[in-house]
């Protein structure tokens, strides 16, 4: 008998999270279908979703390790999917990156006010899943928002101070509710002149990390969560 689950409808027309919504529907009844055990959930943006984590993880347990990243979601989609990508799935964790594609609004709108709408959207949308968790309890870990190092754009300084804020209330937020703070940010970030920004050695492009970014993010994940038996399939090799 096929399971009792939900499968989500495609949000509004457009909305650039439509393109996984039959794929990932498919691979949720599959994995209710045959009961699978998931170790821990991965759900975010393109970020996630271009991570290829059974190269960089392995989970000692025998579980499963499922990545829900979505390219050019943003918190309020996530917040959407949660239950159907996430919680129906019953993973023993959560890992949860989210809010970069938020602040693609400065880009539109270059002021303050957006700035402030901005980190209070991103915080309070990953309250709220936080809190979805909780619910069903089910164990969550929330990650820093990554920076950036698109110095073309107009919204490059005023993007980096809104990360930086929204990342300083959520390391707050992390510890006032005792769950796990993955701070990518601290380990991936330089600064000059006062304006943090992405390593230029670990993305090509000023937002997307590729492996050796991958290669601190994995091990960021495996020394914060140093009670899941989760371990690293691989060292990080040293930069070259």
């Amino acid at each position: 008998m096929r399971p009792d689950m939900l499968a989500l409808e495609k949000f509004e027309e457009g909305n650039p999270v439509n393109k996984e919504r039959d794929k990932f529907n498919r691979r949720n009844e599959t994995l209710l279908y045959h009961n699978d055990p998931v170790g821990i959930l991965f759900i975010g943006d393109s970020i996630t979703a271009y991570w290829d984590l059974d190269s960089y993880f392995e989970l000692t347990d025998g579980s499963r390790l499922i990545n829900r990243g979505i390219s050019n979601d943003r918190t309020m989609y996530i917040k959407k999917r949660f239950y159907a990508d996430a919680l129906q799935l019953n993973p023993d964790f959560i890992i949860l990156s989210a809010g970069v594609n938020n602040t693609k609004d400065l880009d539109q709108s270059l002021s303050q006010e957006t700035s402030d709408r901005l980190v209070l959207q991103v915080t309070d949308d990953i309250k709220d899943i936080v809190t979805a968790a909780a619910a069903h309890h089910i164990p969550i870990a929330i990650t820093s928002v990554t920076s950036t190092n698109r110095k073309h754009l107009k919204s490059f300084e005023l993007r980096a101070e809104t990360i930086r804020r929204i990342n300083d209330e959520l390391r707050q937020f992390a510890y006032d509710r005792s769950i796990p703070y993955i701070d990518y940010y601290s380990a991936m970030t330089l600064t000059d002149d006062g304006i943090d920004y992405l390593n230029p050695d670990l993305a090509v492009d000023g937002l997307h990390p590729h492996v050796y970014g991958y290669d601190i993010m994995a091990k960021t994940v495996v020394d914060t969560l140093s009670h899941l038996p989760l371990k690293l399939r691989h060292e990080p090799a040293e930069n070259p």
